[in-house]
């Protein structure tokens, strides 16, 4: 977790102090990581905002300023993470990538493997053949 008390969050003319950073960070990430709210399609910040009863505008500087990116990429980050547990867990073995990013909120393939290979320096294809041959090198693999 990074240095809170360190951190400014700039909205407008003031800063969030560090108990409200807090706040956001904690109520956010509890909400992602039980409700998963990413994995609907075109899920946005007001949509995050509402769910949260946080101001959209101290998200907006939170996402931007905390974790320095825009909504979308933190959205795909989420998104990107759920993909890659259920590639190594095996559980989309036999699923086809459109599929993959269909069930993770991606609204197509294209942004799929774009935002997939902005975080982990490949496909989805070559993610997936890699994990493939690293099950069958250990006698994983039907």
């Amino acid at each position: 977790m990074k240095q809170l008390l360190s951190s400014n969050i700039r909205v407008g003319s003031y800063d969030l102090d560090s108990e409200q950073v807090l706040k956001i960070l904690l109520t956010v990430d509890r909400l992602m990581t039980v409700q998963q709210p990413f994995l609907r399609q075109g899920y946005t910040l007001k949509d995050l905002s509402r769910d949260t009863s946080l101001p959209l505008h101290h998200l907006s500087a939170f996402i931007n300023q905390y974790h320095g990116i825009r909504f979308n990429e933190f959205i795909n980050r989420y998104r990107i993470s759920h993909i890659k547990q259920r590639i190594e867990n095996e559980e989309w073995k036999m699923k086809k990538l459109e599929a993959i990013a269909e069930e993770s909120g991606f609204n197509n393939r294209n942004t799929f493997s774009i935002a997939f290979k902005k975080v982990y320096g490949q496909s989805p294809s070559e993610y997936m053949k890699m994990v493939r041959k690293v099950d069958f090198a250990n006698g994983f693999s039907n």
